[in-house]
């Protein structure tokens, strides 16, 4: 297991509950996996004073929604023809958005993104807004609340604000019902079937007190700097089981699509980091049997990263931080390994008839429907990473 690196040597030996790869193990592939960098191509679809902020693909592989920085409106592609076709002017945010498809592709959910994507000393406050493909037009916006998921028949809205849960119908935007989970933190989704919602929330040490017994040091550190992830059951609000694992501060949940996997998204507390390295982990939950998997990835990200399923659910992309330059890592989705890195340093991307290149440290991406490129969004570029695979990994 991988334990939450700290300076404090106690709370290393009294929280090693992490279900995760061992950091070791992630030196060594990173030692052997290689950096494919020759073969990509630059897509241009936008303007070179733009600044891109997210990136999602459509369900049926067709369309690619972008967003930008600087208040500018979302822009849909024609992937096939590689056209602009439409502009949205939602989610015009100054910081940008994140952006992801609802599961059959009606609605588009745009995330603010913050100045930080981490606080930590109390919830994280941002937009949402869930827009309607077809019109054009937000059907409901979220102010200062701490997550939004849309339901896979896409029915429903789930809001997490503070420690209150609401449900909203969909396209109409009203409420239907509220509960109220203490100690909800930064992060809640909804099951593929719509029967569960996963939430992430603070140590109740009342709940953990037994499992402590004879460790009051051990429950005191866990309440403060652990979170966990706590079931519900999305009709009545009545709590299923807390989820057997102690995680670090979770930022997000989110259900693999086709899945009953569920990805946890966490980093550990500032006051815990060793030397105040970024590096965070994503845990996997599965749902059907309630247990953690003991199957991980890591990034050394300066902001929450971006993190995919491939198409074919072979390969799982996360961006990351290498030593100079961000970097795209790709892992063979079972057996966890890192297959390919890919350096986005901006000089690659220089031989562009000397065109201005803007600078970001938050690349977002998605994976094509050929399952042999993925297509990154940075600054004012959109890359066609070509993934060159050897011909015994086809």
């Amino acid at each position: 297991m991988i334990v939450a690196q700290s300076k404090n040597r106690d709370i290393r030996k009294q929280l090693q509950k992490i279900p995760f790869v061992v950091l070791l193990l992630l030196n060594s592939m990173l030692l052997w996996s290689q950096t494919s960098n020759s073969d990509f191509e630059r897509i241009k679809l936008i303007s070179g004073e733009s600044e891109l902020s997210g990136i999602a693909i459509s369900p049926d592989q067709n369309t690619i929604a972008v967003s930008f920085c600087k208040s500018e409106p979302i822009k849909i592609i024609d992937w096939q023809n590689r056209k602009i076709t439409s502009t949205i002017n939602a989610a015009t945010w100054n910081s940008g958005s994140r952006l992801s498809f609802s599961a059959n592709g009606k609605y588009l959910v745009a995330q603010e993104i913050g100045f930080s994507d981490f606080s930590q000393n109390r919830d994280r406050t941002i937009d949402y807004e869930i827009i309607d493909l077809t019109s054009g037009t937000a059907v409901k916006k979220f102010s200062k609340i701490q997550d939004a998921a849309v339901s896979s028949d896409e029915k429903l809205a789930v809001s997490l604000n503070n420690d209150e849960i609401t449900i909203w119908s969909l396209p109409l935007g009203e409420k239907i019902k509220t509960f109220t989970i203490a100690g909800a933190t930064n992060a809640v989704a909804i099951s593929p079937d719509g029967k569960t919602l996963a939430v992430s929330q603070t140590v109740d040490a009342a709940e953990f007190k037994n499992q402590f017994k004879k460790d009051k040091k051990g429950l005191k550190n866990a309440v403060k700097f652990k979170q966990v992830v706590s079931l519900y059951n999305a009709d009545s609000g009545t709590k299923i089981k807390t989820i057997g694992e102690f995680y670090d501060l979770i930022y997000n949940l989110s259900f693999l699509q086709g899945e009953d996997i569920l990805l946890v998204y966490q980093t550990p507390d500032i006051r815990i980091q060793e030397n105040n390295k970024k590096l965070s982990y994503i845990n996997l939950i599965d749902i059907a049997t309630m247990q953690p998997l003991r199957k991980g990835f890591t990034s050394m990200s300066i902001n929450q990263p971006d993190m995919k399923n491939s198409n074919d659910h072979h390969y799982f992309a996360i961006n990351s931080k290498g030593n100079r330059f961000q970097e795209m890592h790709l892992y063979d989705y079972q057996s966890g390994s890192l297959e390919k890195r890919f350096e986005l340093a901006h000089r690659l991307f220089e031989k562009a008839d000397g065109e201005k290149i803007i600078n970001s440290s938050r690349p977002a991406f998605v994976f094509l429907p050929d399952n042999q490129s993925i297509l990154i969004a940075m600054g004012n570029q959109l890359i066609k990473w070509n993934i060159e695979f050897d011909t015994t990994e086809q």
